[in-house]
C-alpha cells in the first residue's frame, strides 16, 4: 500500500476512534405504558455515526436518522408489564458503542365502575364500586366522583362508596379514576334518579277561577320521575289537566287529582270557580212584585165589598122590621117658607 493511502487510513482510524471515543446516550419515555407505542430516541455527541441499532429485549426496532445523522429515533411497542432493557448500539468502521436502560412499562387500564342500581329512587342507598380489571400495575390507585365531589379518595383497587341521591338529584354523573403517575384512564356513567310523584301548589293551585265564555285550563302539573301522568274528575266526569276549553257553569266544583308514575301515585283537591254575569231577569221580578200586590188588591177588595154587602144586609133588615107598639114620635114642625119680601108665609 503507498503511503499515502496508509496515511489516509491512519487518519481515518483515528477519526472513527476519536468520534466514538464516549458511549451513545439513551433517551427512553418516563412511563412507558404496555401496548401503547412510544420513542427511544439514541445520540451520539460528535461526528457522524454509519449505522444506530435500538432494541427492546432483543427486538430492534426501525429507526429514523436526523439529518447530521448523530440521532437516531425509534418506534417501540412493549406488549408486557415489569423492566425491559432498552439498548442502542452505534458502530462506525467495526467500531461499536453500546447504551443502555432498564424501563417500567406501566399498565394502567380503564377501571371498571358498577352501581348497585342504574334506576335509584331518591332517598335510596346508591352503592358504588371501583376496581380495574386483571393484570394492571399494582401501584395505580383509583378514586370514585359524582360530578366534582369526591365520594372516595385516592386508594388501593377495589374502592366502594355509597351515595344517597335526593329528589332534587335528577341526573348523577358517577366516574371512577385510575392514575399511576403522569397515566390517567377514566370510566363514567350517568344514573338517572327517580322520585316519587309530588302535586304541590306551585303546579298544581286548590282554588282556580274561570270565567264563563272563556277558555279555561285546569292547572295542575306534577312533579317526579318519570313525569306522573295527571288525571282529574268529578263526579266520575274527568276533565284533561292543562288543555284549554270553553269555561262552563257546570265546570265549576271540587275536582280529585292524581298523579301516578311506577314509584306511587299523589293526590290534591282543586276547586274550580266559574265566574258569571247574571242580570237582573225583569220578567221574574215584575211577576215577583205584582202577583203579590195584586193579591193584596183583591183580597183588600173583596174584604171592602163583603163589609159593605154586610152593612147593607143589616140596613135593609132593619127598615123591613115593624116598629115598636107605643105612642108615635112627634112629627117636626115643618119650617115655614120664607116670602120673597123676607115675611113668612102663613
Amino acid at each position: 500500500m503507498e503511503p499515502p493511502a496508509l496515511l489516509a487510513l491512519a487518519l481515518g482510524t483515528l477519526g472513527v476512534i476519536a468520534a466514538l471515543s464516549e458511549d451513545p446516550e439513551l433517551f427512553p419515555p418516563q412511563f412507558p405504558e404496555l401496548g401503547i407505542p412510544f420513542n427511544v430516541t439514541c445520540a451520539v455527541s460528535s461526528g457522524s455515526a454509519a449505522d444506530f441499532t435500538i432494541t427492546a429485549d432483543n427486538r430492534s426496532f426501525p429507526v429514523t436518522l436526523s439529518q447530521d445523522r448523530r440521532r437516531a429515533t425509534a418506534v417501540v411497542t412493549v406488549n408486557r408489564t415489569g423492566n425491559v432493557r432498552l439498548c442502542c448500539t452505534v458502530g462506525v468502521g467495526g467500531v461499536e458503542r453500546r447504551a443502555s436502560r432498564n424501563v417500567g412499562i406501566y399498565y394502567v387500564p380503564v377501571p371498571e365502575l358498577n352501581v348497585s342500581s342504574q334506576r335509584p329512587s331518591a332517598g335510596s342507598e346508591l352503592r358504588i364500586l371501583c376496581s380495574l380489571p386483571p393484570g394492571a400495575t399494582a401501584d395505580v390507585q383509583v378514586r370514585i366522583l359524582s360530578g366534582n365531589r369526591v365520594l372516595g379518595d385516592w386508594g388501593r383497587p377495589p374502592l366502594e362508596s355509597a351515595l344517597r341521591p335526593s329528589r332534587e338529584d335528577a341526573e348523577l354523573e358517577l366516574s371512577c379514576e385510575a392514575e399511576l403517575q403522569n397515566i390517567s384512564r377514566k370510566s363514567s356513567r350517568r344514573i338517572w334518579v327517580l322520585a316519587e310523584p309530588r302535586l304541590d301548589a306551585s303546579g298544581c293551585p286548590s282554588q282556580q277561577n274561570w270565567t264563563e265564555g272563556e277558555a279555561g285550563t285546569l292547572t295542575c302539573r306534577a312533579s317526579g320521575r318519570p313525569q306522573p301522568q295527571v288525571r282529574c274528575s268529578k263526579d266520575g266526569n274527568s276533565l284533561p289537566a292543562g288543555i284549554p276549553h270553553p269555561a262552563l257553569r257546570q265546570h265549576a266544583g271540587i275536582y280529585r287529582c292524581r298523579a301516578t308514575n311506577e314509584l306511587g301515585t299523589a293526590e290534591r283537591d282543586v276547586t274550580v270557580w266559574v265566574q258569571h254575569s247574571n242580570p237582573i231577569p225583569l220578567l221574574p221580578l215584575l211577576l215577583g212584585l205584582l202577583l203579590p200586590a195584586l193579591a193584596l188588591l183583591a183580597l183588600a177588595t173583596f174584604l171592602f165589598l163583603h163589609r159593605r154587602a154586610t152593612k147593607i144586609g143589616h140596613y135593609w133588615l132593619w127598615k123591613r122590621q115593624p116598629p115598636p107598639p107605643g105612642p108615635r114620635p112627634p112629627r117636626p114642625p115643618r119650617s115655614a117658607a120664607a116670602a120673597p119680601d123676607g115675611s113668612a108665609v102663613p
